[in-house]
């Protein structure tokens, strides 16, 4: 109990919008991992390898971040909707910003 609340105070918050908390948890007890797309003031924040406390009380740990500036860039373009790919374009390529596209997992314990 101790190390699980040194691990929660050693980690900084994740956001995510409460109507994706249900969605991201699914895909995290199915594949191990999901992805999120960070636009404007988000981008730099989340380094590979750290941990960031979810909303909901997971600890996650950053796998990969990738960088881009184009919205059809994006892997899994194809599966987005046109409302999806509007808001990331307004907030990066319509402003001469990039966005990252990161995978994460939840955090095992040591």
């Amino acid at each position: 109990m101790a190390q699980a609340m040194m691990t929660l105070m050693d980690t900084h918050p994740i956001s995510f919008p409460e109507y994706e908390h249900e969605s991201i948890q699914n895909y995290l007890d199915k594949l191990g991992y999901c992805y999120t797309t960070r636009v404007y003031k988000e981008v730099g924040k989340y380094k590979v390898g750290e941990s960031y406390t979810a909303p909901w009380g997971d600890v996650l740990k950053i796998d990969d971040v990738n960088k881009y500036w184009k919205v059809s860039d994006r892997p899994f373009y194809n599966e987005m909707s046109d409302n999806e790919k509007e808001e990331i374009r307004e907030y990066s390529e319509n402003m001469g910003l990039p966005y990252e596209f990161i995978k994460f997992s939840r955090k095992t314990r040591t």
